[in-house]
């Protein structure tokens, strides 16, 4: 078979995938598909709990955590998908990779339809035992959960087409599925309002939101990858190698997005449904932020996935560019975020928010941040093929964050948990840091253009949670502008970017 046969793969352009070019333009479609919702949610967050109230927008916070939990069910076949599409693209016959994704695909729709059955059936028990839900929402929040489960196989399998997409590059195909779908989330609680305030029929509008985008994708999926349609067919060869890295995934997507989500569940068995809304509210403000590392370190993965064929200096070199554009990007939204906490949750939500979650703001600001940049040499462990390791960091993590996080929630309640969420995300950043150094010795001068930038930003914040006037706020902020500037300049700009700035300076000035 002639390498030509795989040509119907790549973007109609015949652009380099691997190009520092292909990669911004697709970072940047990638964090427009990220922020369009995100703008969406700012906005209607806010009626959404005027019009549902607090207890049940804490319901509602509690079934968006469960759509988000449901990656689990693929048993990390989905990112098997792209880390052996990617990997195989300039080596295999179209034929070949196809098949490779039906095998895949076929695999993931029996994993998320036992996952569904398995999750419906423990729904009862779940709500009555574990959950401290009003009495009054019980069967409301019995049959919501019911309705998520039933989408399992839509959103497990629209991951997987997805998938595809992101091991051929086609960002702006995921994007333009991925926005309207990510809208909908707030949309249809909105929609459904005038009518009714239950949550089973929000979450019964949410299953069928997710079914119709399963469609789309797989449409989408056959327009891209026209071979995908045309070589249906299951390779029995690639089960076992799918099944060994997605093992060690699945690994990875049960422990880590429960050690992302199991905070607001630990928080409603042991308080209230309300302190959930108290804690949950600021935590999907913040978390929000994820999408601008999500929309550089997807583009990154199939990248150093492939990039196993050219060399550890290419690998390094992504992984500089990648971790210092999220810090820089990041760096003042995340700023005004800590400085400003009570100011902004006092006009987004009301002073009732503002006392009981600006702290908790602070604290995930900061957990986020060091997250974002630990995006990177996680997608670089996993891009190269060593799930394993990232899976069993995770292991060693979760025990120690159980047992701070339950003392924390007792001796400083909510505020306790956000502390102990940051403590965990900056050990697993440090973890990673070391284990991407280990693996590739030119990670560890990638690190030494980050890591200035990455301690100077985090005694800033750290400084500026503790403040209270307004004003000295107001002078702060300006200041650490100011020092970030220079600290970015001097220190996380190579000589070949400065010229860059320099000549463009230059031309801005003579214009």
């Amino acid at each position: 078979m002639s390498k030509s046969s795989i040509e119907k793969i790549r973007p109609a352009t015949g652009e380099n995938l691997l190009s520092r070019k292909a990669l911004v333009k697709n970072s940047l479609i990638n964090l427009a598909g990220f922020a369009l919702p995100l703008t969406v949610g700012l906005i209607t967050i806010p009626l959404i709990v005027r019009g549902f109230g607090v207890e049940r927008f804490g319901l509602l916070t509690l079934a968006w955590a469960v759509i988000g939990y449901f990656s689990l069910f693929d048993l990390g076949i989905g990112r098997a998908i792209t880390q052996l599409i990617a990997e195989r693209l300039d080596k295999s016959p179209a034929e070949d990779v196809a098949r490779l994704a039906w095998t895949g695909l076929l695999m993931m729709a029996v994993f998320a339809l036992i996952g569904a059955i398995f999750t419906a059936s423990l729904t009862p028990w779940f709500v009555s035992s574990v959950l401290n839900m009003p009495e009054a929402l019980r069967e409301e929040a019995i049959w919501a959960f019911i309705m998520l489960a039933a989408a399992i196989p839509a959103v497990v399998l629209s991951a997987g087409f997805a998938g595809v997409l992101a091991a051929i590059q086609r960002f702006d195909l995921i994007n333009a599925l991925r926005i309207p779908m990510g809208m909908m989330i707030f949309l249809v609680p909105l929609a459904i309002l005038p009518y009714s305030k239950s949550m089973a029929y929000v979450c019964a509008g949410l299953m069928v939101i997710r079914f119709l985008f399963l469609v789309l994708h797989a449409v989408v999926c056959f327009y891209a990858f026209p071979s995908l349609r045309a070589h249906v067919g299951i390779e029995r060869s690639e089960i076992r190698r799918l099944l060994n890295f997605g093992g060690w995934m699945t690994v990875t997507n049960v422990i880590g997005p429960f050690m992302v989500y199991m905070d607001r569940f630990v928080i409603g068995a042991a308080l209230s449904i309300s302190a959930v809304a108290y804690y949950v509210t600021p935590y999907e403000m913040v978390t929000r932020l994820w999408a601008i590392p999500a929309a550089i370190v997807t583009v990154l993965f199939p990248a150093f996935a492939a990039s196993k064929n050219n060399g550890s200096s290419h690998a390094a070199a992504l992984y500089s560019m990648g971790g210092r554009a999220i810090l820089v990007i990041l760096a003042p939204i995340v700023l005004v975020l800590v400085v400003f906490a009570k100011e902004g949750l006092n006009v987004w939500l009301g002073s009732d928010f503002s006392q009981k979650s600006a702290a908790v703001l602070q604290w995930l600001a900061m957990g986020v941040y060091l997250n974002s940049y630990a995006q990177v040499p996680f997608a670089f462990i996993q891009g190269i093929g060593r799930a394993d390791i990232t899976a069993k960091l995770h292991l060693l993590e979760l025990p120690i964050y159980i047992a701070l996080m339950f003392w924390l929630l007792n001796t400083h309640g909510i505020i306790g948990v956000a502390i102990a969420w940051l403590l965990r995300i900056a050990v697993d950043a440090v973890l990673l840091t070391l284990v991407a150094h280990w693996l590739s010795k030119d990670m560890a001068a990638a690190s030494r253009q980050i890591f200035p930038m990455l301690a100077t930003l985090l005694v800033l914040f750290a400084a500026g949670m503790m403040l209270d006037e307004t004003v000295g706020k107001l002078f702060f902020t300006g200041a650490a502008f100011l020092a970030l500037i220079l600290v970015v300049y001097f220190f996380a700009v190579t000589p070949e970017e400065k010229n860059a700035i320099r000549k463009s300076a230059q031309r801005f000035l003579r214009t």
